[in-house]
């Protein structure tokens, strides 16, 4: 025969915080299970920088949890391997590089884009990079280079403190290729084309230039040219003349014309004498 027990009955019955406690360990249990997958408000920006796909730097959508027991998420745009307060840093980092190279020289805003595109941040005190072709290295060399945006920032903020002008700089160009170069208008469109300056700028500071005073300069200096032309034929002269004026930005008609009255009317030219074979220019006969 099989006794059987009596349940027992505790003397003084169930013990409120025994309960309480092994409520609150039902909670936290799963909650310590999962601590691994949901980190803290305070890791959670690396946290989500590691679980996200590599985009080579660009900025992308992060969730960020916070709050306990519930997810309280906000979406920001974090560049690769940075937060906003470091990209911050490096944009005022490439401002103050873009300041000392307009101190130096004058860029256009397009040259100055350009060199803000080729930048580079310095490395953190105490940083290493990652091993070259991970994609941990391309993030954090994406993490040291400006994106688009960033750049714009700092391209606006220098237009607006007068660092950059591209109509300034088209003045001074002009000036300079007028005055001191000799320079034709072609050859001022290129310079002005060459600095990568804006369309409305080049339009602005072309439409300055006296045109009707091309044919003289242009002769002046041909002039001073044919003097150091010397043992060829006239026709030769014109065209080594002509040559160096289109060079100079002057175009084919106005090159042409110049060069064939320096040579012409200068007194250096002499018609042969009868009985002379081949044409004198210079000091030296040709035969």
């Amino acid at each position: 025969m099989t006794d059987e027990l009596a349940p027992v009955t505790p003397l003084f019955g169930s013990s409120p915080a025994s309960d309480q406690s092994a409520s609150e360990a039902d909670v936290v249990a799963p909650a310590t299970e999962q601590a691994p997958s949901s980190p803290g408000r305070r890791d959670a920006a690396s946290s989500a920088a590691e679980s996200r796909p590599s985009t080579g730097g660009a900025p992308r959508l992060v969730s960020i949890p916070g709050g306990q027991g519930e997810t309280q998420a906000f979406t920001a745009v974090v560049p690769a391997g940075m937060d906003a307060e470091s990209r911050q840093r490096l944009v005022e980092e490439a401002q103050e590089t873009l300041v000392r190279a307009l101190a130096r020289s004058d860029r256009s805003i397009e040259e100055a884009r350009r060199l803000l595109r080729d930048w580079r941040g310095e490395d953190p005190q105490g940083a290493q990079a990652p091993e070259d072709g991970s994609e941990e290295a391309a993030d954090y060399e994406a993490s040291h280079r400006l994106d688009d945006d960033e750049t714009e920032q700092v391209i606006e903020r220098c237009t607006e403190l007068g660092y950059l002008d591209d109509f300034r700089l088209a003045e001074l160009l002009v000036h300079k290729a007028r005055d001191k170069k000799r320079s034709g208008i072609q050859g001022v469109e290129r310079t002005l084309r060459d600095r990568h300056l804006s369309t409305e700028a080049i339009q602005e500071a072309l439409a300055e230039i006296d045109r009707d005073d091309e044919l003289e300069r242009a002769t002046e200096l041909a002039t001073e040219r044919a003097r150091r032309v010397t043992g060829v034929e006239p026709d030769a002269a014109i065209r080594r003349i002509a040559g160096f004026l289109s060079r100079r930005g002057y175009s084919a008609g106005v090159a042409f014309t110049a060069a064939r009255e320096a040579v012409q009317g200068s007194p250096r030219t002499r018609r042969p004498s009868s009985g002379s074979a081949g044409v004198f220019f210079g000091v030296t006969p040709v035969e």
